[in-house]
């Protein structure tokens, strides 16, 4: 594990960090969002021990780091810890190749690691783009080529700086896939991200940073549904509602047309996760047009997985005559209910509304869904099973 410990850092009088800690996990995605000049990059870099930091500890595995700490008594991090920054530090006058390979060539382990560099190739999809010039690629390739680098040395650490910045929607989708890929490896990830959907997609925990300081660490889930501290929700709200594609359909036939749609365009066997179900509070809105609803969903095979605070004779048959397609569970009272949330399997999300006026609130966002699904995983263990 990566454990910092009340790490603070200055320039001159100024407080960059401000009694920061946090752990990294092997295995493990963590992003660290707030605004600029928060301290994010700085932590970065006191991480790495390129800016060593004034006073805290830090502990890489069985290494230990008590400051401050003199330059001469430093045992280095790398390559335990890799570091990308956004500026990537790419040599201009060596191919793209020759730059992954060089790290490893100073180190004399080029012959040693060269299928596991072609594994890394195949996995980033770069063989086509390899033997090119840093001005001969894109943004991206360049991006992928400083990440495979970092890679090539085989850190337990890889730490990240707003690698994404100069990336459109789809070239950050294709990074954050191989992060995900990176991550199933084992390698711990510590993530500074102006992208919040970006951020918060397959991050297993999430710091917020203000002045130097963290004061808020959670589940992504924990900060999309932040209702306490207006300042985060605020923060999530200016930066991510951009990225959404928010559609709202109100009154009793644009509900039950919604609903019914939804079904039309989900494929076969796909699955709609519900957590808030409120029993007949949502069949009474759908009125007769429950029943083509009905007949579609089991004509496609489309399952229910819902969490529910109260249930009616509906669900107890459904739960009976269907269970395949109704995995129905009870979350206790104590449990407050944020919402009635479903999350379907093509990335949407719906917020519903059953008073005064029925009402569907659709969010188009991966990055939103996955967060709200991981509210449900952990909802579920505290739930029971629903038999009817």
């Amino acid at each position: 594990m990566l454990r910092v410990t009340n790490i603070t850092k200055k320039f001159g009088d100024h407080v960059v960090l401000r009694n920061v800690s946090l752990e990294v996990k092997p295995g493990t995605i963590t992003s660290i969002i707030g605004p600029s000049g928060s301290g994010k990059t700085t932590l970065l870099k006191a991480i790495s021990l390129l800016d060593l930091p004034e006073t805290g500890t830090m502990t890489i595995d069985s290494t230990g780091y008590s400051f401050p700490l003199a330059p001469q008594d430093i045992v280095p991090p790398w390559p335990r810890v890799s570091v990308v920054f956004q500026q990537l530090f790419i040599w201009p006058h060596l191919t793209l190749r020759k730059n992954i390979e060089l790290p490893l060539e100073v180190r004399g382990a080029l012959k040693d690691n060269t299928e596991y560099l072609e594994e890394l190739y195949e996995m980033f999809e770069m063989k086509g783009f390899l033997d090119r010039f840093p001005n001969e690629a894109s943004v991206g390739q360049r991006q992928r080529v400083a990440l495979v680098r970092a890679l090539a040395l085989k850190p337990q650490y890889l730490l990240l700086d707003e690698i994404t910045s100069s990336l459109d929607v789809e070239q950050s989708e294709i990074i954050l896939s191989h992060l995900v890929a990176i991550k199933k490896r084992g390698v711990g990830i510590l993530m500074v991200a102006h992208d919040i959907n970006f951020a918060i997609s397959n991050a297993d925990t999430v710091c917020f940073m203000e002045n130097g300081e963290i004061i808020k660490k959670g589940k992504s889930y924990e900060f999309l549904l932040e209702s306490k501290n207006k300042r985060i929700s605020n923060f999530i709200a200016n930066a991510s509602l951009g990225a959404s594609n928010v559609k709202i359909y109100s009154g009793k036939e644009e509900f039950q047309a919604y609903h019914l749609a939804l079904l039309n365009r989900l494929p076969e066997n796909s699955r709609i996760t519900i957590i808030g179900g409120l029993g007949n509070t949502w069949y009474g809105p759908m009125g007769n047009a429950y029943k083509e609803y009905d007949a579609l969903r089991v004509k496609k095979n489309i399952a229910w997985d819902m969490l529910m605070y109260e249930y009616g004779e509906e669900d107890r048959r459904l739960a009976k005559e269907c269970p395949h397609l109704n995995n129905l569970s009870i979350l206790s009272r104590s449990m407050q209910n944020m919402a009635d949330i479903n999350i379907n399997s093509d990335g949407t999300v719906l917020l519903q509304i059953f008073d005064p006026i029925p009402t569907v609130i659709e969010i188009k966002d991966q990055a939103l869904a996955d967060s709200y699904m991981n509210y449900y995983t952990d909802l579920v263990k505290h739930s029971e099973k629903f038999l009817g």
